[in-house]
């Protein structure tokens, strides 16, 4: 008989192992090292709530002249400003209302990134007078993650799998979004990468053009605004 039951839950577990849906992606645990940023999530400040803040973190790169015209090709891209991030340096993400569901989610990164929901007791700490929940995420590869909380607006087309009762998101979120930017280490900024004629073997940067404070930061046919540079006729 128990040899029957072992059976039994072995066919079943192989026949779950199967059936997976291809989109699903479970949650990822946190991150070990230290943060280099934080970010934060419904946090008070000054008597403001926020849920959060539609910020770019990532190297700023001058892509237009005073005079508003573009960089001419042969010269470097000048940097100015910005948090430059590379590959596996971390970003903790943190709730500063741990009872209020909160999580980080992206539809459209290099890599995958699904965090818990960040609530009590995941990962509590309290640091003067504020107590947060966080997790930590090591950006692994170049590019730039535009990232979300779920919870907050219409986070794409929610997909519930019938079977087994997961959830996967598809399309775009109209919740706040923020970004953050990953150059690959020792990468070249020039306008030939950015119109995609350097030479072959050019380990071009990934961030011109994404983080900027004006808009010299950003092409022509883009504006910069929040700290991200978006298409001046969409806003996107």
């Amino acid at each position: 008989m128990r040899l029957r039951v072992l059976l039994c839950l072995a066919l079943g577990l192989a026949a779950c192992e199967e059936t997976l849906p291809a989109g699903f992606r479970p949650v990822q645990d946190s991150a070990e090292g230290a943060a280099r940023v934080s970010v934060a999530f419904n946090r008070i400040t000054s008597g403001r709530y926020r849920a959060v803040a539609p910020t770019c973190i990532g190297q700023r790169y001058v892509l237009r002249s005073s005079l508003d015209t573009a960089i001419p090709p042969g010269e470097p891209l000048a940097l100015e400003g910005g948090l430059a991030m590379k590959p596996g340096q971390v970003v903790e993400f943190r709730n500063y209302q741990p009872d209020i569901p909160t999580n980080v989610t992206s539809l459209s990164a290099p890599a995958p990134l699904f965090s818990p929901n960040l609530v009590r007791p995941y990962n509590t700490r309290t640091e003067g007078k504020e107590t947060f929940s966080f997790w930590r995420y090591a950006f692994p590869e170049p590019g730039a993650y535009e990232y979300f909380d779920t919870n907050m607006g219409t986070p794409g087309r929610q997909v519930v799998d019938s079977y087994y009762g997961t959830v996967t998101y598809v399309g775009e979120s109209n919740a706040p979004r923020a970004v953050v930017c990953v150059d690959p280490p020792a990468c070249v900024a020039s306008a030939e990468c950015l119109a995609g004629s350097a030479p072959e073997g050019t380990v071009c940067c990934t961030c011109p053009g994404v983080c900027c404070e004006t808009d010299l930061h950003c092409s022509l046919d883009k504006t910069c605004l929040r700290g991200r540079c978006v298409d001046k006729d969409t806003g996107e």
